[in-house]
């Protein structure tokens, strides 16, 4: 995949039917290269059940594990030709460092080179933003000096109903962090949710810090009504075709904008299998990247 301008990876978190084994194999069939870990404590109920995104996953890799462990998975990754990249544990930049220091260990060992982080949740009755941001940062700014010490960058995925949910409000929070040790996820999918964002507002507002983007499709659904006869609108992942979201845009700028960072697959649409997910999102992409301005000119 490297006459590709963007190389494509994919979160662990959308192949739970998968071991190991077999999601390096699906990788290196569909040309995806990038693989980002998920270090996580699948909870004992849910051990029971079917295999699922957010639960039962046969590759059953915890935060311990991954520190005990990584060095071996990573060689096993590298020997296929894939990079390891990135973990998404339920990490926040507010928890305690003995907690900080087990995935920033756990990214160091696994050879990932970066962990996601995430902010502390904003309340939902009045706020004030000011002190809300003041106290963000001075927990990336202790985050940040615990991930130093192993080498490792954080960064934080723009995600829906996140602090940092919008490029505008991301920007604040890494504003004068530097980006070889801040940086973000920029997450499409949310896009399509939250904030009605125009492709070259969004990317040139944090463009230094995208260190990759996550790339699915979701769309916008009818929703519920309330008693007073008030639609909430839903939302739903689906392919990268059908997005509200014109994925080709999206890319096209990125590209246009010299960000030229890993795609990391994350769809997590029902009813289909793993492989038929990641097999979608990779042909379509590729017919996208095919078209960016680097390429085509």
């Amino acid at each position: 995949m490297s006459d590709l301008p963007m190389p494509l990876g994919v979160t662990a978190v959308m192949l739970p039917e998968l071991d190991l084994d077999e999601q390096i194999a699906l990788c290196t069939r569909l040309g995806v290269t990038h693989y980002t870990y998920r270090p996580r404590v699948i909870p004992e109920a849910k051990r029971a059940e079917a295999y699922h995104s957010h639960g039962n996953h046969k590759f059953d890799l915890t935060p311990d594990r991954l520190v005990a462990e990584g060095a071996e998975i990573c060689r096993k990754l590298e020997a296929a030709g894939m990079t390891p990249f990135g973990t998404v544990p339920g990490c926040r930049m507010d928890q305690d460092r003995e907690t900080l220091e087990l995935h920033f260990r756990g990214a160091a060992e696994g050879g990932a080179g970066r962990v996601r982080c995430q902010p502390p949740p904003y309340p939902q009755e009045p706020f004030s933003f000011p002190e809300q941001l003041a106290e963000t940062r001075r927990h990336l700014e202790n985050a940040v000096a615990v991930a130093r010490e192993h080498g490792v960058k954080l960064v934080i995925e723009t995600h829906a109903g996140s602090f940092a949910a919008g490029p505008g409000i991301a920007r604040q929070i890494c504003e004068g962090f530097d980006p070889s040790e801040v940086g973000l996820i920029f997450d499409l999918p949310n896009y399509a949710q939250e904030g009605n964002l125009r492709p070259p507002l969004a990317v040139n507002a944090v463009k230094e810090y995208i260190d990759h983007c996550h790339v699915g499709g979701a769309r916008r659904t009818n929703g519920e009504y309330d008693e007073l006869g008030f639609r909430h609108a839903g939302g739903q992942m689906c392919a990268l075709t059908e997005s509200d979201l014109h994925i080709p845009s999206w890319l096209r700028t990125l590209d246009a904008a010299g960000v030229r960072v890993p795609l990391v697959i994350e769809d997590f649409t029902g009813n289909m299998t793993a492989a038929q997910k990641l097999a979608d999102n990779a042909s379509a992409l590729k017919r996208v990247l095919e078209t960016v301005p680097s390429v085509a000119k």
